[in-house]
């Protein structure tokens, strides 16, 4: 399939704005909606592993599909992510995602059970004989617990109307080995803190979670890397990881939703059981939000 340049570059992947008593909070995904495309972002992944999604119901998780759609208007591009255990929760998010006008789907293998390689294969056979949308495989082995060898990873992306993978991993061997036997892959690479070694084995773009927080400087990191500017795209790459480390430490999802909030954009919270943060982190996020802007 011939990669389409439209979806290439820094796509956020969105968070979920939930309540103090877990309600989603759908009126606020507008304003965080607009602070991205502010940025010059590429697009928007929605409904991944950043928005909740494991602890959204299939009808939460259609709505905010819906909504986020009609909120970007066709002004950049979309990806939705419809990964599920069941396959008829999938093919009613790939329904919606259609009817939306998605121009990409994207789904995590299924998890939990066990499944075989031939079952893994099987269900995404399955989402690609049920729709014509493009379809971007997910391999984030650390959350799933699905380690899939670079042959099936091949395998895979061969099938057709694949576009290519989100790559959440260190593997950089995987990202050079698809871009030269595959060289129209689209690979977005998902480790935020190694986003210039992705771009620099092939990677055509990244999706991150910090991307949420410091989408700019993500943008300007890609936008160094085609120019050319390697030495300014690593300066950029520490600066983020410098803030991406004190994210870590306090709890990577709460972390990025309070700073935000801070910083004038209502992220809301996240949802039970993930607890608020502590006065402590709140002060240690903040410290570093002083240094960082």
């Amino acid at each position: 399939m011939t990669k389409d340049k439209r979806n290439e570059g820094i796509f956020i992947p969105l968070m979920t704005p939930f309540s103090p008593i877990g309600e989603l909070e759908y009126d606020k995904l507008e304003g965080m909606v607009e602070h991205h495309i502010s940025q010059g972002v590429h697009g928007f992944y929605i409904g991944g592993s950043s928005s909740e999604c494991f602890m959204m119901s299939i009808l939460e998780r259609q709505r905010v599909l819906k909504t986020v759609a009609h909120i970007v208007n066709n002004r950049v591009s979309l990806i939705a992510h419809v990964g599920a255990i069941a396959l008829t929760d999938v093919r009613l998010l790939i329904d919606t995602a259609q009817n939306e006008g998605y121009q990409v789907i994207s789904a995590t293998p299924p998890f939990y059970y066990g499944f075989t390689p031939q079952e893994v294969t099987y269900y995404y056979q399955s989402i690609l004989d049920y729709t014509d949308v493009p379809l971007l495989l997910y391999n984030i082995p650390g959350t799933t617990g699905v380690t899939f060898t670079h042959q099936t990873l091949l395998n895979l992306s061969a099938m057709d109307n694949v576009i290519g993978i989100k790559h959440t991993t260190h593997d950089m061997f995987f990202i050079e080995r698809l871009r030269q036997l595959q060289p129209n892959s689209l690979i977005f690479h998902g480790e935020d803190s190694m986003l210039v070694n992705g771009l620099q084995m092939g990677a055509s773009g990244g999706i991150g979670t910090t991307y949420n927080l410091m989408a700019a400087k993500y943008v300007a990191i890609f936008e160094a890397m085609k120019q050319g500017d390697t030495e300014k795209a690593m300066d950029l790459q520490h600066q983020v990881n410098r803030v991406t480390e004190v994210l870590l430490e306090a709890g990577l999802y709460q972390s990025v939703k309070f700073a935000m909030g801070e910083l004038g954009i209502d992220y809301g919270q996240c949802r039970e059981p993930f607890l608020p943060l502590s006065k402590s982190h709140k002060t240690r996020v903040m410290e570093c939000l002083a240094r960082s802007y």
